[in-house]
């Protein structure tokens, strides 16, 4: 089954140079809206709108990865936003950029999301912490075990104690 792994980073223009010196291919960037549902912990339930058409996205966490248990194109968006935000009720959105590279069979992505930060992700079959350390040569990388949405919600949460 397909999975994610992703790393928190400082500087998306270093990283895509590093991954254009180790022979990616950069494919394209896209501008994404996700909207999170509120599902309990460790599961993620979103409308993705991208460039592409709109999706349903259902993923689980496993062992610190992301399994992709359903992600299905789908029609009237706003028809099934309304289903799902009654059912479910709306987490938050998220706008972001996508960038896009091919790696040795994987795919790669830089997600630079507003107001929570940037982030490159490996997806693919049996993703481990060896291709962000052995293939892409990234020092300690720092692993990211949560969802975007929870992400979002942790930055609020330290943004009013502070």
């Amino acid at each position: 089954m397909a999975e994610e792994l992703k790393i928190q980073i400082n500087d998306h223009k270093e990283i895509e140079k590093k991954l254009l010196e180790l022979g990616a291919k950069f494919v394209e960037e896209i501008s994404v809206k996700d909207t999170y549902f509120q599902q309990p912990k460790g599961e993620v339930l979103k409308i993705t709108e991208d460039d592409y058409g709109n999706f349903f996205v259902n993923l689980k966490s496993r062992n610190g990865k992301f399994e992709i248990v359903k992600y299905k194109k789908v029609g009237n968006v706003d028809k099934l936003k309304s289903k799902l935000t009654q059912q479910f009720g709306v987490k938050c959105v998220l706008k972001k950029k996508r960038r896009f590279f091919d790696f040795r069979g994987y795919s790669i992505n830089i997600n630079l999301i507003d107001d929570v930060g940037e982030f490159l992700i490996v997806e693919g079959e049996n993703v481990t912490p060896d291709i962000f350390i052995k293939e892409l040569k990234i020092k300690n990388p720092e692993f990211v075990t949560v969802s975007f949405d929870e992400l979002k919600k942790n930055l609020l949460f330290k943004s009013k104690i502070i």
